[in-house]
């Protein structure tokens, strides 16, 4: 557990900013504040602590006069203060980008829940980035086989034998691949053990890339993440670093798209899971984009860890019915600021003098021979007290200190006003906030869809542009034996055609007319199936499903042979389709190839 250091004057958090500005950091920082008003953070710094072991350093700086000497020293948007935290990575990356350290808020016991778990994540992935997990002082580490019991929040969570369960931290494991898609549960994992930190290490147990990757083929299509974009170049992740090098591919703009002119960046996005279709494999893989449709099955991308999930899937598509649900689960709006109601206590009042003892109205007192009232004494009140000069002095004394009280409560209630504006204040803005934040993970929801529906369009624009900006056959058959070498061409590369050439094949005398009369997929497609075929691929690619073609539905009816020995052959252009397409095709006894025709997938005929 990494010790929790107090920042409370000047000269700590001036130390504290030197030591993030300098050079001699070897490890992140963790700074969590305290907000005005409290004595403990809204996040939990001991969690943090904990966690933290001997990667990350941790900071604990309450509010005072010296978070502005610390915030003063501090690039413009790297402070921190007011309870919020922050974890600055090695290196000075981030006072430029601040991306590189996101400022984590908390104004309330669930903000400092779901902060505390940010700036853990934060913290460990910052640790393996500085390569602190190669660098961690030796210690004793116990080898565990165990089961994983479930996966949440970014953890696994594995039972070793403890009253508590370990964890496996997805930012400890493969960078920038959740948990979800490195175990899942009831999966059987082994690693080692740190009692110190409860944690289980299974990078040793990751498959390395020759392993994993070894099933795929030359023309399957497969998952690849952006990993990055530039004008006319773009890398994608086909397998990341385990036990073994990324194995990472760099296509170019006309491994994408038809037009010369595009901008690669407005095709895909950093992040983004995108199919791909293999023209070479290791250790030199190649990978195109402009000619995989929509419909095409795509190879499940292996997995990490021995029967572990796939480390990719497929992205959903964005759809008007998520930006429904996504609208209807906007948080409701904070209430009105209600007013305050400013009552002043009314200031003390002495009580009226009692009024003097008058006898009431009656008949008798018209009565002359009744005697009259004795006359009034000279004086029956006594003489007023004269107060003395200290008395006087007291008296005016409490009169100042009565007064002072008043406006003292009057500031008060001015305070209380503002402190209850300031509240309201801050859940508008709290507020705004997260529609903010739920607009722009829209808006990038969008923009990715609109780039991959952007790509796959210029990637077919090229088929379906008009005849007259390519190349016209007046025979038909010649147009489609071009189709048939450009996709040859194309997916085979220069160093490859020597030893795949593309061998003769003959066209029926069906072929061409019922390959007019299919509707449903272009004549491009047709021929990259056909180059498959030709080459001797279309065996080896699952998604062909090539098999013989019998004389019924059944698998014991006898398979089709023409009176000159050839076989007939089945091969499926599409899957997953609804009347999905295929082709039939001859294999006469030389090997050569005649294609027959084309139909649906409930056509037998040959």
């Amino acid at each position: 557990m990494a010790t929790v250091q107090l920042i409370n004057d000047e000269r700590s958090a001036s130390a504290l900013a030197d030591l993030l500005n300098g050079n001699s950091r070897r490890r992140p920082v963790a700074v969590v504040t305290i907000p005005a008003g409290r004595t403990k953070p809204w996040i939990d710094v001991e969690e943090i602590a904990r966690e933290a072991g001997s990667l990350a350093e941790v900071y604990l700086m309450p509010t005072g006069p010296f978070t502005w000497d610390f915030s003063n020293r501090m690039a413009e948007g790297t402070q921190v203060y007011g309870g919020a935290g922050r974890v600055y990575p090695v290196g000075h990356e981030w006072a430029s980008d601040l991306s590189k350290s996101p400022l984590r808020f908390a104004f309330n016991e669930a903000d400092g829940e779901r902060a505390t778990q940010k700036l853990i994540s934060d913290m460990l992935r910052m640790a393996a980035a500085a390569g602190l997990l190669q660098s961690v002082p030796t210690r004793e580490l116990r080898k565990v086989d165990t089961t994983v019991k479930m996966v949440v929040a970014g953890r696994a969570l594995v039972d070793v034998g403890n009253l508590f369960p370990a964890a496996i931290a997805e930012e400890l494991t493969v960078e920038d691949v959740p948990i979800e898609r490195i175990v899942a549960a009831g999966l059987r994992i082994e690693g080692w053990y740190d009692a110190d930190s409860n944690r289980v290490d299974i990078r040793q147990s990751l498959r390395p890339h020759a392993e994993a990757l070894a099933a795929y083929a030359v023309g399957d299509v497969v998952l690849s993440k952006v990993a990055k974009v530039r004008n006319g170049k773009a890398d994608l992740v086909l397998y990341p670093q385990t036990t073994s090098p990324p194995v990472v591919v760099s296509v170019r703009r006309a491994d994408v798209t038809a037009n010369p002119a595009d901008d690669l960046r407005t095709l895909m996005t950093v992040g983004e899971v995108i199919p791909a279709r293999i023209t070479a494999t290791g250790p030199d893989w190649a990978l195109a984009l402009h000619d995989v449709d929509d419909d095409e099955p795509v190879v499940s991308a292996p997995s990490l860890l021995p029967g572990g999930p796939p480390w990719l899937r497929e992205e959903p598509e964005h759809s008007e019915a998520d930006e429904g649900e996504a609208a209807t689960s906007l948080p409701m709006p904070p209430p009105a600021p209600m007013p305050v109601q400013v009552t002043e206590t009314p200031a003390p009042t002495q009580p009226p003098a009692a009024a003097a003892a008058t006898p009431r109205p009656s008949p008798a007192m018209l009565d002359r021979s009744r005697p009259g009232p004795n006359p009034r004494p000279a004086s029956t009140r006594p003489a007023a007290h004269r107060p003395t000069e200290s008395t006087r002095a007291l008296l005016l004394k409490v009169d100042g200190l009565t007064a002072e009280i008043a406006g003292l409560k009057r500031e008060v209630v001015n305070l209380q006003t503002q402190m209850h504006a300031g509240a309201d204040e801050r859940e508008q803005l709290r507020f705004l906030l997260d529609q903010a934040e739920r607009r722009a993970n829209k808006a990038e929801n969008d923009l990715k869809s609109t780039r991959a529906r952007l790509r796959k369009a210029t990637s077919t624009s090229k088929s379906e542009r008009p005849a007259g900006n390519g190349p016209r056959f007046a025979d038909p058959e010649q147009g489609f034996r071009y189709f048939v070498l450009t996709q040859w061409a194309t997916r085979t590369l220069p160093s490859e055609q020597r030893n795949r050439p593309l061998a003769d094949f003959l066209i029926g005398p069906r072929f061409l007319e019922s390959l007019e009369r299919l509707e449903g997929i272009r004549a491009e497609k047709v021929a990259d199936v056909v180059f498959e075929i030709v080459t001797g691929l279309a065996p080896q690619l699952p998604s062909r499903e090539v098999h013989q073609l019998r004389t019924g539905s059944g698998g014991d009816d006898p398979v089709r042979v023409r009176d000159d020995g050839a076989v007939a052959w089945r091969a499926s252009l599409q899957v997953n389709t609804p009347s999905a397409r295929r082709i039939h095709y001859w294999v006469l006894p030389s090997g050569q190839i005649e294609l027959a025709r084309v139909a649906t997938h409930d056509d037998f005929d040959i």
